[in-house]
């Protein structure tokens, strides 16, 4: 195959997300004091920005966000990390890309390449010894480019010009203007076009430890949500509220949808017997760190951790 199925990670990344959270008589969404208008989660490492572009840093101790000094972002992306590594942290302001010095604390930029938007995953070691993480950017031209730590600088990945690129688990998948489907090759150093019902039709994918998501259209004004089965080469539909979805990310807590008007759907890694529960609350957005814990935003930038008892 020219391309590979999404491998596990270590399933100790989750022992992280305890220290987030709190104990709770059930499931729900915490609120955290502040008001952010993004939140970033990677295995180890909350960030947030707030509405004046200011970079905040959760601090586990105590259960609150620090303020970056002299750090204004408008996009910010966390992960790669486990029990043996930290996460990465890179974000990006008006193009310009900015990599979190853990040392100074502050956010350095990183000269060259200018980026609109940024993701960042645990790492492929198969090949060289280099990429502990996988730093991915995309130009407002839907060029790709990947962080060559061999190297120290971007480098540009033919084979595909997408819209989106996620990371997870060492892998790599994206999807262009058309709603195709690629998936990185590792050793050609390419993006190889993914085949199988759906590809065509998505306008969204997500990562996550062991799995590939996407939003896809499926059928009369409705979008379904998609999870790609490496064993039959094909997109399989699951249904999450009315099936209009606004987002879908996957981590180590599992797939989560937030779907219209701002409902929010789980479903866990193995739970695809059972499809999505809805989970009590609004959230705008969300992000699944793969051990930080699952953190939403609602729509008047209040900031929610999930909370499990």
């Amino acid at each position: 195959m020219p391309y590979k199925t999404v491998s596990p990670t270590v399933s100790l990344l989750l022992i992280c997300g305890t220290l987030l959270i709190a104990p709770a008589s059930a499931q729900h969404f915490q609120q955290i004091n502040g008001t952010f208008v993004s939140v970033a989660a990677g295995a180890n490492q909350v960030f947030a920005i707030d509405n004046f572009f200011k970079v905040w840093r959760f601090n586990a101790t105590k259960q609150s966000f620090d303020k970056i000094k002299g750090a204004k972002l408008g996009q910010i992306a966390v992960g790669g990390g486990s029990l043996f590594q930290p996460d990465e942290v890179w974000g990006q302001a008006n193009g310009e890309v900015y990599h979190y010095n853990y040392a100074t604390k502050t956010f350095d930029e990183i000269p060259g390449v200018l980026l609109s938007s940024i993701t960042v995953g645990l790492g492929n070691h198969t090949l060289d010894n280099c990429h502990a993480y996988e730093v991915w950017g995309l130009t407002s031209s839907q060029q790709a480019f990947r962080y060559d730590y061999c190297a120290d600088a971007f480098t540009q990945i033919p084979g595909a010009s997408p819209t989106q690129i996620s990371t997870g688990g060492g892998d790599v998948w994206a999807i262009d203007s058309n709603g195709d489907v690629y998936s990185y090759a590792f050793g050609a150093q390419k993006f190889v076009q993914v085949p199988g019902a759906g590809a065509g039709t998505l306008s969204q994918i997500t990562v996550g430890i062991n799995d590939v998501w996407g939003f896809g259209f499926g059928g009369i004004q409705e979008y379904t949500v998609y999870r790609y089965d490496p064993n039959s080469f094909a997109w399989i539909s699951y249904g999450a509220g009315g099936g209009v979805g606004d987002q879908v990310v996957a981590g180590g807590d599992g797939v989560w949808v937030i779907d219209a008007p701002d409902s929010v759907y789980h479903m866990d890694s193995l739970g695809y017997a059972t499809g999505f529960e809805q989970v009590p609350g609004a959230l705008t957005s969300i992000a699944v760190g793969s051990g930080a814990g699952v953190w939403g935003v609602n729509s008047s930038h209040q900031l929610f951790v999930f909370v499990r008892p």
